[in-house]
């Protein structure tokens, strides 16, 4: 049975402070556990990460830079 455990408080804060900062719309689920091991997380949040620059770092843990510098960038 797949479950999307909660995240912490924190980490939805940043995540969403960061969405309204950029325009962008969060993802719904962050995590996903489907075999009751405690989860990891979703591909749409990966994704979200990708898209954006998103540090997982930064949404996680509140450390280091909200975004990471993409290969190519400026």
């Amino acid at each position: 049975m797949t479950t999307y455990p909660e995240i912490k408080p924190e980490a939805r804060q940043r995540l969403d402070a960061f969405a309204a900062q950029t325009g962008t719309i969060p993802p719904e689920h962050v995590l996903i556990d489907e075999y009751g091991e405690g989860g990891t997380f979703t591909d749409e949040f990966l994704n979200y990460c990708r898209d954006t620059g998103l540090s997982l770092d930064w949404v996680w843990f509140g450390e280091g830079n909200q975004t990471v510098a993409r290969e190519g960038g400026a």
